[in-house]
């Protein structure tokens, strides 16, 4: 007697798991997620995104995956997306021996395999691992004021730009009594030019 669709499906998502672990990936495995949470089999996360996927697997050649059977997927990205967590989710799918992974979002109500928009197992790898490309930036920023408070805006907008891997090129300057004379500083002012860059 051969295995249960469950059993398979258990076997198709340990394969993943270890094909992702065995290229570098951190991932997390729910085996339960679709009977008890509102999470994805396999997460993975690279560079700040989350990947999640919903394993399934068929013999038949041809397969459709209503919303119903991955509804647990939409239902965390949405949870992410909604705390400003960059989620993708894919269904990736085991057919007749090959995965295919095609990637859904929040509307999506079907999915159907074959699909004209889906990736192989080796074009997932290079998604994930690809570092994605930073526009170049052009941008300064003034801050001028009562030192405490240029201080303390300062600090907040270094943190904020460096946690996003922007780099900063930042300057002080001191600011006058009397701009025209420009003789007697002000102790209590000061200037701070950030310049951001990629």
């Amino acid at each position: 007697m051969g295995l249960l669709n469950v059993e398979k499906g258990d076997i198709a998502e340990k394969e993943l798991y270890d094909i992702f672990t065995n290229e570098g990936f951190s991932v997390i495995r729910a085996p339960l997620s679709g009977r008890t949470l509102p999470f994805p089999d396999l997460v993975v996360v690279k560079r700040g995104v989350f990947y999640g996927f919903e394993i399934k697997f068929s013999k038949k050649k041809k397969v459709r995956y209503s919303e119903l059977q991955f509804d647990n997927l939409i239902d965390w990205l949405m949870m992410l997306r909604k705390e400003g967590i960059p989620a993708r989710g894919f269904i990736a799918a085991k057919i007749n021996g090959e995965w295919e992974f095609v990637e859904i979002d929040i509307d999506v109500k079907e999915v159907y395999f074959p699909n004209d928009n889906s990736l192989k197992l080796e074009d997932v790898i290079k998604l994930m691992k690809k570092r994605m490309r930073r526009k170049n930036i052009d941008c300064s920023i003034r801050l001028m004021g009562n030192k405490e408070d240029v201080y303390n805006i300062a600090k907040i907008v270094k943190e904020a730009l460096e946690k996003k891997g922007f780099k900063l090129y930042i300057r002080e300057y001191v600011m006058y009594k009397n701009k025209k004379e420009r003789t007697e500083i002000d102790k209590t002012k000061t200037r701070i030019y950030i310049r951001v860059g990629k």
